[in-house]
């Protein structure tokens, strides 16, 4: 059964916010689940009505994020399309994936409730250039967190 976007961004958010935070496998077992859900949330054109999400305070998201989950930090991280010569390390922080995956996701799941689910699958697949990159660095990041 295909779960609509605003369901598969639900179920990841309730694993980081509600109740306890949840151990790195626990995480990463539910960045794998939104992945693999991605593939099937149905390509949608969105309806003649343009709304705007409410914006989201980021840097109260990032103090949130950052007080839930005290361990994690930045990591070093190479652009996989780089040459190798001209290969250049980055740092990238896991506060920030979840906060880009958080706030991304909550958009989602606006827009399926204020415009409907067409639109909600829309912002899924228009968003996710941006949000399944954080969620691929932050899996590579826990995992390497687990099993070195």
């Amino acid at each position: 059964m295909t779960m609509s976007a605003a369901e598969v961004a639900r179920d990841f958010l309730a694993v980081v916010w509600d109740g306890a935070p949840p151990d790195d496998e626990t995480l990463g077992r539910a960045l794998d689940r939104l992945l693999a859900a991605s593939h099937d949330v149905p390509d949608k054109s969105p309806g003649e009505l343009e709304l705007d999400p409410p914006p989201i305070d980021g840097a109260a998201l990032y103090r949130e994020a950052a007080r839930r989950f005290p361990d994690y930090g930045r990591y070093p991280l190479v652009d996989p399309l780089a040459e190798i010569e001209d290969a250049t390390l980055m740092l990238a922080d896991a506060i920030d994936d979840l906060v880009d995956i958080t706030r991304d996701l909550r958009e989602v799941i606006w827009c399926d409730a204020h415009l409907g689910p067409d639109d909600g699958a829309w912002q899924f697949r228009m968003l996710s250039s941006h949000w399944a990159r954080h969620a691929r660095w932050l899996s590579v990041y826990l995992h390497t967190r687990q099993f070195g």
